[in-house]
């Protein structure tokens, strides 16, 4: 849906569109509960509105916003909070945005995860596992392409409570030249120790990523070191560092069917909260028009030891520590 507007000195327009998916899945060592078979909301995308809109402000200048609320399509319960939230100006100097947006990592090695941040995504649950992809009270300004080459850079204010608690620092570099893509990107997050709250903590990431297109095939790889503190309050909580890879491939077979997959090795060097793991998922979708698709997907993680933070295959059911958890969905998303 779409409605414009005109007046006589600027133009502007709001658009509203959005994802609702829903699949069956089942799920095996998904925590204390065992087995899990049930209805899922989310399956390749977030169920979500996506209301943009934007406002022409002459000289090649625009103002735009973007909000997107998310909601869990099995229930129709609202998500407390919203994908992304962020209002800015674009213009031949670039953009500029504030507000709750993904990070540079995610584009550098978002673009990179064939399944393109699916709820099965190895990217999202194993590489980037407990670092940001989105960031509240960010200010983040994206350069113009120059030569095929782009720059991001994101300040994060955190928590803004007078301490240093949640900022967040990144930036990036890309480069795109036909069917061959590149990116590196460095993050620095500090975090509030959540068992000495005075404490601020900080943690490292670094992403680099490379996608080359050869027909109708993507292959992908990304690499990513890590080193620091992480956290989710109110009761997980470690010291790590270490590496991982990701190496996968998309295939648009046709107009009608496409397969992705994607295997990540993570190696820690402490293998004490978290352990040494190989995940990988491989999905296919049938695309019955352009806006409606039919898939399955099944993913897998493999961890070595057994440490009491362990990776899931999907963020909706976490394993316990020494499980090896499996996941199964067939289901249909419908884009409007």
């Amino acid at each position: 849906m779409a409605v414009a507007c005109a007046g006589a000195h600027a133009q502007s327009g709001v658009t509203l569109s959005g994802f609702v998916d829903l699949n069956i899945e089942h799920l095996r060592a998904s925590g204390a509960g065992g087995n899990r078979t049930g209805v899922s909301s989310g399956g390749l995308n977030n169920s979500r509105f996506n209301i943009s809109g934007f406002e022409e402000l002459g000289n090649g200048n625009r103002a735009m916003f973007t909000i997107e609320p998310m909601f869990s399509a099995d229930t129709g319960a609202q998500s407390a909070q919203f994908r992304q939230s962020f209002v800015g100006l674009k213009g031949n100097w670039g953009t500029l945005t504030l507000g709750r947006q993904f990070t540079p990592s995610f584009w550098i090695a978002g673009y990179a995860d064939p399944s393109y941040a699916a709820a099965f995504s190895m990217v999202n649950n194993m590489q980037f596992f407990y670092s940001s992809y989105r960031v509240d009270n960010a200010v983040n300004y994206t350069s113009p392409s120059f030569g095929g080459f782009t720059v991001r850079a994101m300040y994060g204010a955190g928590a803004e409570d007078g301490t240093r608690s949640g900022r967040f620092l990144s930036a990036s570099l890309e480069y795109r030249n036909g069917p061959l893509y590149l990116g590196a990107v460095s993050q620095l997050q500090r975090t509030r120790d959540i068992f000495q709250s005075s404490q601020i903590r900080t943690a490292r990431d670094n992403f680099v990523s490379m996608v080359y297109r050869v027909g109708n095939l993507e292959p992908t790889i990304s690499f990513h070191n890590y080193s620091g503190y992480y956290a989710y309050p109110p009761y997980v909580a470690f010291d790590s560092q270490g590496w991982d890879v990701q190496a996968g491939v998309r295939w648009k077979i046709n107009d009608r069917h496409r397969i992705f997959a994607s295997l990540v090795h993570r190696h820690d060097d402490h293998n004490q909260a978290i352990s040494n793991a190989t995940g990988g998922v491989l999905g296919y979708i049938y695309s019955l028009s352009r806006r409606t698709d039919l898939y399955g997907t099944v993913a897998h993680v493999q961890h070595r030891n057994k440490t009491p933070v362990p990776y899931p295959v999907t963020w909706q059911a976490y394993p316990e520590g020494g499980q090896n958890p499996t996941g199964f969905q067939l289901g249909i998303r419908h884009a409007f």
